[in-house]
């Protein structure tokens, strides 16, 4: 609670919607709302947005090429595929300008044994992908190593520079109206009030929905707000940056196997199915996980320049009830009341997909005074408030 000798006036904001967290998934969840018209306000805890996994990923904007394949169920692969695929396609028609350039394609590289389901997983998904000759390969990088019992695919994953893209949406939400605060401690005061403190000036929010996008975070601030407990795992994966490694960007689909984006004169590697469950967030390396790292970057590109590599760990958050639950990164909207929800925002690519999820639940709830109900909206928005 804030000390009212160190606060001043209070100065109110009133809107239809307060979003808690500024990473991708909160400003998408923002930009759809204040679409829709609705009033909004960002809160993000961190001095500027993009505080956490947002900012500490690959840059990969996947075009459903590996989730295809690298997840064992079907269905969940195929489902996972789609949703990047639609993300792949927003972010490329709205913001082109973020979109990393790139001399070539880039190439996923397939054991043969696997070779025939990955292809048939690739089509039922939609993914875009061209078989590419060894001769191709060695055109395009003759330092991108390929063994005998694999073969490479020309594929449609790109890189892209996620600050420029978050630029973008920021500017444009700026435009509409959306209040950005940062640095902003808040904790609910009332049941459609927060107090928010950011560099000594107190603010009171009044809002009509509240969504919690806060992803590691999510458990702590789930208690916090008084949403109850959204019971999540954290999953800590590792990845290097290193002097760019190879002309295009290359990622094998096999686990322990190294995935790297291109971004500029960097590449930016990660370690397939390296994750563990943590405790806590944090962005110190393991020393074991990091050893581990850097032979798949040595093995797939055996003249990288490994003297400069830093690396470091990117923890990603799941929903999971019981600590047996099989590693999901699926995305999720929880809603936790008549007038709150909960974001779980599997990856960057998949942000427009859970927005769309979030402003639906939203709309149910607050619906629109400029349109006309329908019939059976009055029977929903009785079961909401019974």
């Amino acid at each position: 609670m804030l000390d009212a000798r160190d606060r001043g006036p209070m100065q109110d904001i009133d809107v239809d919607v307060a979003v808690v967290g500024g990473g991708f998934a909160g400003l998408l969840v923002a930009d759809r709302l204040s679409t829709l018209g609705y009033r909004v306000t960002v809160l993000e805890r961190s001095p500027r947005l993009l505080a956490g996994s947002s900012s500490r990923n690959e840059g990969w904007l996947h075009a459903g090429t590996y989730h295809a394949t690298s997840i064992a169920d079907e269905a969940e692969a195929l489902a996972v595929a789609r949703r990047c695929l639609f993300g792949w396609r927003e972010y490329r028609a709205r913001y082109p300008h973020a979109i990393e350039p790139e001399r070539h394609p880039a190439v996923a590289i397939v054991p043969d044994s696997r070779a025939a389901d990955v292809e048939r997983r690739w089509q039922l998904a939609g993914v875009s992908f061209a078989p590419l000759s060894r001769a191709s390969l060695a055109d395009m990088d003759d330092g991108v190593a390929l063994t005998s019992e694999e073969r490479a695919y020309s594929v449609a994953d790109v890189g892209i520079e996620t600050r420029m893209l978050a630029a973008s949406i920021v500017r444009k939400l700026r435009t509409r109206g959306v209040e950005l605060i940062v640095d902003a401690a808040a904790h609910r005061s009332g049941e459609h009030e927060l107090e928010v403190r950011t560099q000594g000036a107190a603010r009171r929010v009044r809002f009509r929905f509240l969504v919690l996008a806060t992803g590691y975070g999510t458990e702590q601030a789930s208690r916090e707000f008084g949403l109850g407990v959204v019971p999540v795992r954290l999953w800590r994966s590792h990845l290097a940056t290193v002097p760019r490694v190879a002309e295009m960007s290359v990622f094998g689909i096999q686990p322990g196997h190294a995935a790297m984006m291109n971004h500029g004169e960097w590449s930016i590697v990660g370690l397939n199915e390296d994750a563990e469950v943590v405790a806590e967030p944090g962005v110190d390396a393991e020393p074991v996980a990091t050893r581990a790292l850097l032979e798949a970057i040595r093995f797939r590109f055996p003249s990288a320049n490994l003297d400069r590599a830093f690396v470091r760990s990117c923890v990603k958050v799941d929903y999971a009830s019981s600590s047996t639950d099989p590693r999901s990164l699926n995305v999720r909207v929880l809603p936790v009341g008549p007038a709150a929800a909960v974001v779980l925002p599997g990856k960057m690519t998949e942000a427009p997909v859970v927005a769309d999820a979030a402003a639906q639940v939203v709309f149910a709830a607050l619906g629109s005074g400029d349109i006309t109900a329908r019939p059976h909206d009055h029977l929903v928005e009785e079961r909401l408030h019974a």
